[in-house]
């Protein structure tokens, strides 16, 4: 006897497949109005405070103008600019830097803010995958971080005539998501240790700090002492800078930032399941021990 939902041969009849692809969907549906419903949450409250965001971009703007001044004193042939606009290499690593922090920051202050709300045990406890939990709460901080790199782009572009090509943005876009994956999993890493230990702002500070000074942020990394210089290769964001400076301000494609590109894959192929291994084990944790509503 067949079993039920196979032809001869024990082939699946078509209306199994089908109703595999629409279970699939389903799923997809659901998680993507999870995430949807995440960000409106955050939404709402942020344009609750409409003034505030009105004097966020005016400090933006007056940010750029002081660091537009300040570069007109850097050598434009000082070693490591590459050819680059002094103004024009700062303001890459002004707005990634900003994102990077975002992406660092949103995962610990959704964590701790939960908290203190007396919302996190909710969350932590429901039937959505923890995983989608703690993607779709930062959710908003990466749409929130894109929306100001994108104003500070837009202020570099028609205020201060920086010129972006467009022949690199492919490369662009491909760093741009390695960039926010690989800060992803330092970000839920730091979000572990404030479910563990309540406090999670040192480990954050440490990994902002180390980024400036070593991530060829605000300066190339040519100009530190030759024996600090190999640190800051295994920084994701050294090489998250490399390809958003090539592709933006000199235009290279995917072939030319190929090295680049494997490199940061490679850092967030490791980065990213540590993080929500990370994450996991220090949920079952405080499940375990009682300690959600701590804090």
């Amino acid at each position: 006897m067949r079993p039920r939902g196979t032809g001869f041969g024990g082939r699946v009849r078509p209306y199994r497949r089908c109703r595999g692809r629409r279970e699939r969907g389903r799923v997809a549906v659901g998680v993507l109005f999870k995430l949807w419903a995440f960000i409106r949450r955050d939404f709402q409250s942020e344009v609750s405070y409409r003034f505030a965001f009105v004097l966020q971009v005016g400090g933006m703007f007056l940010s750029l103008l002081a660091f537009f001044y300040m570069t007109g004193m850097i050598n434009p042939d000082a070693k490591g600019l590459d050819g680059i606009r002094p103004f024009d290499w700062m303001l890459v690593g002004l707005c990634f830097q900003f994102y990077f922090s975002a992406a660092l920051f949103s995962f610990s202050q959704k964590i701790r803010d939960e908290q203190l709300l007396g919302t996190l045990e909710a969350m932590l406890v429901s039937p959505t995958p923890t995983s989608l939990v703690i993607f779709s709460s930062a959710a908003f901080g990466f749409t929130y971080g894109a929306l100001r790199v994108m104003i500070y782009m837009g202020f570099a572009v028609l205020v201060f005539g920086v010129e972006l090509y467009a022949t690199g943005l492919g490369a662009f876009a491909l760093g741009a998501v390695l960039t926010m994956l690989s800060s992803v999993g330092l970000g839920i890493l730091s979000a572990s240790f404030i479910l563990v230990f309540k406090r999670g702002n040192p480990i954050n500070f440490l990994l902002s700090g180390a980024t400036t000074f070593l991530g060829s942020v605000f300066f190339p990394v040519e100009q530190l002492p030759e024996w600090v210089q190999p640190a800051s290769y295994y920084l994701p964001v050294t090489w998250s800078m490399r390809i958003v400076r090539g592709s933006l301000l000199q235009g290279k494609g995917v072939r030319e930032l190929g090295r680049e590109l494997l490199i940061l894959t490679l850092m967030t192929a490791v980065l990213l399941p540590v993080g929500l291994f990370c994450s996991r084990f220090a949920i079952r944790k405080a499940k375990r021990e009682g300690s959600l509503v701590q804090y």
